[in-house]
């Protein structure tokens, strides 16, 4: 099973649509987007709006499981680059 995984894994990397080979990658730039935005553009719009519109009160963004997200997916490729380094994988 895990030898099938990897041979299907490795077709759709090659694949030269974006729909089959880019949701990996999407995902990453999801999370990246989603964890900048929680922690650099939202603490700008909510100075910014204190400072323009001091009426208005920007909803709060719950980073729980976005922070899950990302640091599962910083430790697949912590775990990855390990196993690269020790010569177990190509």
């Amino acid at each position: 099973m895990g030898r099938a995984l990897a041979e299907l894994n490795r077709i759709e990397a090659a694949h030269r649509s974006i729909f089959v080979a880019g949701w990996r990658p999407a995902v990453g730039w999801i999370c990246a987007f989603a964890a900048g935005w929680a922690y650099i553009g939202h603490p700008l719009f909510v100075w910014a709006a204190a400072i323009y519109a001091p009426g208005l009160t920007p909803p709060a963004i719950e980073t729980d499981n976005l922070m899950e997200l990302v640091l599962a997916m910083l430790g697949m490729a912590g775990l990855r680059s390990f196993e690269k380094l020790k010569g177990r994988t190509k």
